[in-house]
């Protein structure tokens, strides 16, 4: 027998499927006229979900759906697109004119709001309990609890202060927002 050689081939290159969108073309379509792919209307929105930051939990919540429809939604449109992931899929549809391009980020209300579970600790939170008695207080984890804040300060923008002042900047945030109750004011 003759050994087998491996022989390279230029169409298995790394990077080629990042340069296809429609129909094995490039961009273009005949004529050289460019290409715009189809989306649904379901998988635009989420395409837009995606583009300003939201998980699949957060879209399937969104939507109105399951977590594996909005994964399925985001997939579709990925190889539609001929996306490699999803941040590839929103610079394609933002070239390609899908998207609006933005400059820096938006003003007025949060991108992301908090769900109602961190809205919930952040309340419980405001008056500068610990952990160990906001979990006692909610039926929950010290742990939970954590995660939740840290989700809270990570939506609310203020990772960046040192770790005692987290807390404060976020409850101050929320209220400004309206994400969380302002306490009620006390009359004499």
């Amino acid at each position: 027998m003759r050994p087998v050689r491996h022989r390279p081939d230029h169409r298995n290159r790394p990077g080629r499927a990042a340069r296809r969108t429609v129909g094995g073309h490039r961009g273009r379509g005949h004529g050289g006229v460019a290409v715009k792919p189809t989306l649904t209307a379901r998988e635009l929105k989420v395409l837009e979900l995606i583009a300003t930051g939201f998980t699949y939990a957060e879209i399937a919540e969104q939507l109105s759906i399951g977590v594996d429809g909005a994964k399925g939604a985001a997939s579709r449109m990925m190889m539609r697109l001929g996306a490699l992931n999803a941040p590839h899929a929103v610079y394609l549809a933002t070239q390609a004119g899908i998207l609006k391009r933005r400059r820096g980020r938006p003003s007025g209300p949060p991108r992301q709001p908090l769900t109602a579970r961190q809205a919930q600790v952040l309340t419980t939170a405001a008056d500068g309990a610990s952990l160990t008695v906001v979990a006692r207080r909610l039926n929950s984890t010290r742990e939970q609890v954590a995660a939740r804040l840290a989700e809270a300060y990570l939506r609310l923008g203020v990772t960046h202060l040192p770790r005692g002042q987290r807390r404060t900047a976020a409850v101050t945030v929320a209220r400004k927002r309206g994400l969380i109750p302002n306490p009620a004011k006390e009359t004499a």
